[in-house]
């Protein structure tokens, strides 16, 4: 009885940081997997990047491990006819990202959701530190996740989908997006400390 009782106790510290650190790591894809759809929504009307072009939407494969397996989409982009837009080509046509804005936006609620659910669990050293039930939340992350991502603030309306969020990291720098009632983002922010 003695060895079967050392066996759990050595067996259960184990199987507890096991699970700590899937948490830890998921944390991280999800923190991950939340930017990359954030630039995605801030981007969806990008005709022009330094690169040449419009915005090239990241895409998600999957996300695992502390880690995201993305690429850079490359079809073709949407073309709109906008014939006085300043990146009208001689037709008359400008390019837009190929973007499925409510698709990433249903994304982007999935993963405000399952990032406060993942921090609830207090590992990992970060912690909810503003709760106002379906109307708000905070994540406070002490450093842990993407890198040196500090905190996330979500406010929600009544429908429970994200209608303002900011990332804030440990240098002070910080990002916002708002959105309009169909999930379109309606300003975009960034700024640096």
């Amino acid at each position: 009885m003695k060895f079967i009782c050392l066996m759990l106790a050595g067996f259960i510290p184990f199987q507890v940081f096991a699970k700590s650190d899937q948490i830890c790591q998921e944390l991280k894809s999800e923190q991950i997997r939340l930017a990359l759809t954030a630039s995605n929504l801030a981007n969806a009307n990008s005709t022009r990047t330094p690169e040449g072009g419009a915005y090239k939407p990241y895409v998600i494969r999957s996300c695992a491990n502390g880690g995201c397996d993305v690429r850079r989409d490359d079809r073709e982009p949407i073309m709109k006819y906008l014939p006085h837009h300043q990146d009208a080509d001689k037709n008359g046509f400008v390019a837009y990202p190929n973007i499925n804005q409510k698709v990433e936006y249903s994304t982007f609620n999935l993963t405000a959701t399952k990032l406060k659910l993942l921090v609830a669990t207090n590992d990992c050293g970060a912690k909810v530190i503003i709760d106002n039930g379906n109307s708000s939340f905070a994540l406070r992350y002490g450093g842990i996740g993407e890198p040196n991502v500090k905190e996330d603030i979500f406010n929600f309306d009544d429908r429970h989908q994200v209608v303002s969020w900011m990332r804030q990291d440990l240098k002070g720098a910080s990002s916002t997006l708002n959105f309009a009632a169909n999930g379109e983002v309606i300003s975009h922010s960034e700024s640096e400390q």
